[in-house]
């Protein structure tokens, strides 16, 4: 997923960036790839600001840009959050705008947030001085790439299915497979080649994942698998009313996996609609095989029967979800 700031890393940053989008994580990637390019790390305390309050104003913006580096060459200003391309800060906004023509060249400025308005003073004066640009998630192949690059920089082999089941299993969860990748890294020791049994020692499932694995238990009729997942889910304190949400939302996404795929839409777009990565709709749609329309509505229509006698006061919902398990396993 190649971005025009890839290209400013490699060749040369400009004085100032707008970083956007949803996956804060991503933008924190290229904040941090910005300020190792600027700044070594011995004197990042004296040349790095980072401002993250809604409250921070133009003023301290620019009285942090005019600082002139100590002991560097270059000095970044981190501007993450702040609110400066919202209508209630479009003052301040303004005269930030007014400011860009005059950026020292001794300074980068990195603007990041969540959403903009491209109508604002400030958004046309980055586009002039340096880049704006949206920051889009990582898809699970830039992941998987990720994880091989940094796994096989540490001198450890690992195949890309391995790959794919460390990126599944953390849900694509970058900040969560970025820790799962270091403790793989400690954990293997002399050891050069990953195994299965290795990434099942020590790499997180989340709690989607592990319900994804009870839900085919249940599918395939290994009552007894599918309730000791769930009973490991109660022993380690997860929220049963989550467990619960997650059940239905999987059999909501492998019927409207079904529906739409049926009709003709590809799965990138199917993960769209339904805000879930390419790879669970895969899931979704060979979990789907093994059952027709009449049986998933069968299974929506038990975890209703679910919701309702827990909310009644007839029965916990703890007992209400292992019924459930017990009744629906094999019958869909």
């Amino acid at each position: 997923m190649g971005l025009e700031i890839d290209n400013d890393l490699k060749n040369g940053l400009k004085s100032c960036y707008l970083l956007y989008g949803e996956d804060s994580v991503r933008r924190k990637i290229y904040e941090d790839r910005i300020k190792k390019k600027l700044v070594d790390e011995a004197s990042e305390l004296m040349n790095v600001s980072v401002f993250n309050d809604a409250k921070t104003t133009a003023g301290q913006i620019i009285e942090a840009a005019e600082t002139f580096p100590f002991l560097s060459d270059r000095r970044v200003v981190i501007v993450r959050e702040c609110g400066f391309f919202t209508e209630n800060k479009k003052t301040e906004s303004d005269i930030l705008a007014e400011y860009m023509a005059s950026v020292p060249d001794y300074v980068c400025i990195v603007f990041s947030e969540i959403k903009t308005d491209k109508r604002f003073k400030l958004y046309k004066a980055i586009s002039k001085k340096g880049l704006c640009e949206e920051i889009k998630p990582f898809d699970e192949k830039d992941i998987v790439d990720i994880v091989g690059r940094k796994l096989t920089k540490n001198k450890l082999k690992i195949s890309k299915a391995l790959c794919v089941q460390m990126v599944r299993n953390a849900g694509a969860n970058f900040e969560l497979l970025s820790s799962d990748t270091d403790k793989l890294i400690a954990y293997m020791g002399d050891r050069q080649e990953v195994t299965a049994e290795d990434i099942n020692a020590v790499c997180t499932k989340t709690l989607e994942v592990k319900v994804f694995d009870m839900i085919n238990a249940m599918i395939d009729g290994r009552t007894e698998k599918a309730l000791e997942i769930y009973r490991n889910l109660l022993i380690y304190n997860e929220p049963v009313q989550r467990v619960f949400a997650l059940i239905r939302r999987q059999f909501e996404i492998i019927l409207n996996s079904k529906s739409m795929s049926e009709s003709g839409l590809p799965n990138a777009d199917i993960a769209k609609r339904l805000g879930v990565m390419p790879f669970a709709v895969t899931s979704a749609l060979r979990q789907a095989n093994k059952f027709s329309y009449p049986m998933l509505v069968k299974a929506l229509n038990s975890c209703i029967d679910v919701d309702y006698n827990a909310r009644s006061g007839g029965t916990k919902l703890e007992i209400e979800i292992e019924r459930l398990i017990i009744t629906r396993a094999g019958t869909m």
